[in-house]
């Protein structure tokens, strides 16, 4: 045993990652103000983008003109002008796994501040204007924040249907999916102990602060391929 541990130190030694001491290579960049975040990438031509957001929690897009932010020099996308593809946006798990329920600009507005459109110009100032120029009507629907109303037979259906891998699944009673989990006796056990309680709780929305705001910036590139700097926890 213990040549068996004098030849595993041995190895050890010879690593040089493993086992050592590894100072973090944006470390000294971060602390001095030096590191360069996606907001602080400038390239030569760019354009700057905007998305146009809703200001309904729920609605139906009726008509959108764009004719006046063309007129100032901007380009200007809608739903009509990209693949209807549907998708999860936080892809934190297998992909095949995710219920995909969201497009890139929305067909139907199902949270405040979804994007309808999104403009392109040459200077942030114009981008920001042609995005104030569109013009959206509304058909707006009841805003529910409540779960048990959710899921009640009157509330209003927030998706028709969702995909889950390569299955279309129609939703009734805004219900995308169930899962139960059976562990135990747990009758059992209420009925044998001495005190229960119970109660209803809620929390609020809680989100990190990161220390950048999120953008993004693309550059094709001659081969063909695109290089992004993004606002990402991951590749």
């Amino acid at each position: 045993m213990a040549d068996e541990r004098q030849d595993s130190g041995t190895a050890s030694e010879q690593f040089t990652v493993l086992g050592k001491h590894t100072s973090r290579k944006d470390g000294v960049a971060r602390v001095t103000g030096q590191e360069q975040y996606s907001v602080d990438i400038s390239l030569p031509h760019m354009l700057f983008g905007r998305a146009v957001g809703s200001p309904h929690a729920h609605a139906r897009i009726k008509r959108i003109d764009v004719t006046r932010a063309r007129e100032m020099g901007a380009v200007v996308i809608t739903a009509e002008d990209v693949p209807h593809v549907c998708y999860n946006e936080r892809i934190l798990t297998i992909p095949s796994k995710l219920h995909k329920d969201h497009y890139v600009l929305a067909d139907k507005v199902r949270r405040m501040g979804e994007a309808v459109a999104a403009v392109a110009a040459e200077t942030e100032e114009l981008a920001e204007q042609a995005c104030r120029a569109v013009q959206v009507e509304y058909e707006v629907l009841p805003a529910i924040t409540d779960p048990l109303e959710a899921i009640g037979p009157e509330a209003e259906p927030i998706h028709d249907s969702v995909i889950w891998g390569d299955q279309q699944i129609k939703i009734s009673n805004n219900i995308a999916c169930e899962r139960s989990v059976d562990q135990g006796d747990a009758v059992g056990v209420l009925a044998a102990s001495d005190v229960l309680v119970g109660g209803t709780f809620s929390t609020p929305k809680i989100y990190h602060l990161q220390l950048e705001p999120k953008t993004a910036v693309c550059r094709p590139e001659p081969g063909g391929g695109l290089t992004v700097w993004a606002t990402t926890q991951s590749i």
